[in-house]
């Protein structure tokens, strides 16, 4: 999901909305070794098209949670919530050409 997000935004095709990602950017393999020990190497960085390293760090959302949801008491939201709340307004315009820099 981090990588994907990382993705749409760096196209302008999103707006990302919630809590900052865990910032899982690495590949690594595991090989066992004969003496019952293993090894780990890393193999590989995730990093957005536009060339940013998300390791360690996550995916920072464009509207935090409590900008994107109701501030409700015990409100758990679900695939599918109440986006009534969600100014599409701004959300369009952070996609338009004037706001979105594409890294290329």
């Amino acid at each position: 999901s981090e990588v994907l997000s990382g993705a749409l935004r760096d196209n302008c095709r999103a707006v990302i909305m919630g809590d900052t990602s865990f910032g899982k950017g690495l590949v690594q393999a595991v090989y066992g070794l004969k003496n019952g020990y293993g090894l780990v190497l890393t193999v590989a960085k995730y990093l957005t098209p536009g060339g940013t390293d998300i390791n360690k760090v996550g995916i920072v959302p464009d509207v935090p949670k409590d900008e994107a949801l109701p501030p409700a008491p015990g409100f758990v939201p679900l695939l599918g919530s109440d986006t009534s709340h969600v100014d599409f307004v701004d959300v369009a315009k952070r996609l338009s050409p004037d706001m979105c820099t594409r890294a290329d």
